[in-house]
């Protein structure tokens, strides 16, 4: 702190609103203030996406006005390579230390920032620092020698880097404004707290009966499995639940429109490498940490925007207040966690191993598939098995990790789906009235659901039916699955069928 009672300097650090993180900035400048330089300033940094930082003035986003009043009152600013910030802080008598973004490092989507930021510094009209050390270098000189790094008058601030670049200022105007605008078309605002009812666990469970029932209720949208829209939809342009082609699907074609621009703007292959980098069991430990490392951050933010703007966009165009995703994935579940934007509640549908086992055996015909006969993947009853622990236990450890987590089994919805169905629109905060109405007495002591027509991607041939379904319980495993491949579910399943309740139940 300053001797006799001084107001230290006020140093402000503005990253911007890009969604790829600027961690490095963000390190630098936190190291810097640990090292002495917090005893000689007050900070407001402002950190968007990256990594929130140690720092006691740190703040995730600034409004323009409150940039601008910070901007008048700062002695020092540190700002990204954006040609619009840049400008503002000239306006406001600043000569910026700037530090811009890499594209190499995936701090942006291109180069423009590096290239104008250079230029300027050859002009003289900011101080480009690309390096830890020149930073700190920068931050010393700037509060040993402040008048160096004030501009005369305001007006002056603005005419210097208007007169000696003109085109190289209207080049990154342009560049800025393209990419302002293809934000502001291409991503709706994400409410805070957008509710997302996320149906996990393994397949052949029940889970898209579930999202039918759910989806139903006022207020929902069922999408269904979003996790496949990359390429089944978007690419092979697969069957909406709706019979439509994804791409003729008048709801898609409005979601993308309002998500992305258009789906044009989306390129599959660069999404499903994003996804091959995340979206993998293999992956759960390290999403499952307390903090993720830096790498792992700026592909996580990148890929869990991508369904940040897809739900608020489904919201939007639906009308609803809850987004239903059958994905079912782990791995995807434990991504979404770190979204700040998303109010996700997980519901965790199990069905006993051996009516799951009995189910991936069968060989089901794929009917949304473009061209060719399709068909869904088979499993041995041990290899079933197994999968079904390792899927339904990374969800006992994704609710031990606090997210919101409810357990649901198909044989209890079956029992008694009104009950069970008012739970879970209580839980994913829907009608739980409207749930009770949804389910009739049907023949003998059935029940029946009355089903339409939803957009959904992706999931269980059931998504395409409509009309009266009587809801009956699949048992056919009990005299259909051998009494050795049972005994080899069994063994591999026991310590989660025990906790799920099954091995306590006396059964026919």
């Amino acid at each position: 702190m300053t001797s006799g009672g001084e107001v230290p300097p006020l140093l402000l650090v503005v990253v911007g609103t890009d969604h790829h993180p600027f961690d490095r900035v963000v390190s630098w400048v936190e190291r810097w203030l640990a090292g002495g330089g917090g005893d000689r300033v007050r900070c407001v940094l402002q950190y968007g996406t990256s990594h929130p930082p140690a720092v006691t003035g740190a703040r995730s986003y600034l409004g323009h006005a409150e940039l601008q009043e910070l901007m008048r009152d700062a002695d020092v600013v540190v700002s990204h390579g954006g040609p619009a910030t840049i400008m503002e802080c000239r306006r406001t008598g600043h000569l910026p230390i700037v530090v811009p973004r890499d594209n190499q490092l995936g701090e942006h989507v291109d180069e423009h920032q590096r290239r104008f930021a250079q230029r300027l510094s050859e002009e003289g009209t900011v101080v480009l620092c690309e390096s830890e050390e020149a930073l700190r270098a920068a931050l010393e000189s700037a509060l040993d020698r402040p008048d160096d790094f004030r501009l005369a008058t305001p007006t002056a601030a603005a005419s210097g880097i208007a007169e000696v670049s003109a085109p190289i200022r209207r080049a990154g105007e342009l560049l800025d404004g393209l990419l302002s605008d293809a934000a502001a078309t291409s991503s709706p605002p994400v409410p805070a707290g957008s509710k997302v009812l996320f149906l996990g666990g393994f397949g052949r469970s029940g889970s898209t009966l579930v999202e039918r029932l759910v989806g139903e209720l006022p207020g929902a949208c069922a999408l269904g499995e979003v996790v496949h829209l990359w390429k089944r939809a978007l690419r092979d342009d697969e069957l909406c639940g709706c019979g439509e082609r994804f791409h003729e699907c008048p709801f898609w074609r409005k979601v993308g429109d309002l998500a992305f621009g258009g789906w044009g703007n989306l390129d599959p292959q660069h999404v499903q490498s994003l996804k091959q980098s995340v979206d993998r069991n293999r992956y759960v430990p390290q999403l499952a940490a307390p903090q993720l490392r830096p790498a792992m951050r700026r592909v996580v933010v990148e890929y869990v925007d991508l369904y940040e703007r897809l739900y608020a966009a489904a919201l939007q165009v639906s009308g609803a207040s809850v987004v239903v995703d059958s994905s079912k994935h782990a791995s995807l579940a434990f991504a979404l966690r770190w979204s700040p934007r998303l109010d996700l509640r997980v519901l965790h549908v199990v069905r006993d191993s051996p009516g799951v086992a009995h189910s991936w055996a069968k060989r089901v015909r794929r009917p949304e598939a473009a061209g060719a006969e399709d068909y869904m993947p088979t499993y041995s009853p041990g290899k079933a098995s197994l999968l079904w622990s390792a899927h339904n236990g990374m969800f006992e450890l994704l609710a031990a990790r606090g997210v919101p987590t409810r357990r649901l089994r198909y044989e209890d919805l079956l029992a008694d789906p009104a009950a069970r169905l008012r739970e879970v629109a209580a839980f994913a905060g829907l009608d739980a009235a409207a749930a009770a109405a949804l389910v009739v007495p049907a023949e003998g002591d059935t029940a029946a659901v009355e089903l339409s027509t939803m957009h959904t991607v992706s999931g269980n041939p059931m998504r395409f039916t409509t009309g009266r379904v009587t809801l009956r319980r699949d048992d056919a495993w009990r005299s259909s699955l051998p009494s050795r491949e049972r005994r080899v579910v069994t063994a591999l399943t026991a310590p989660l069928r025990t906790r799920y309740g099954y091995l306590r139940r006396t059964r026919p």
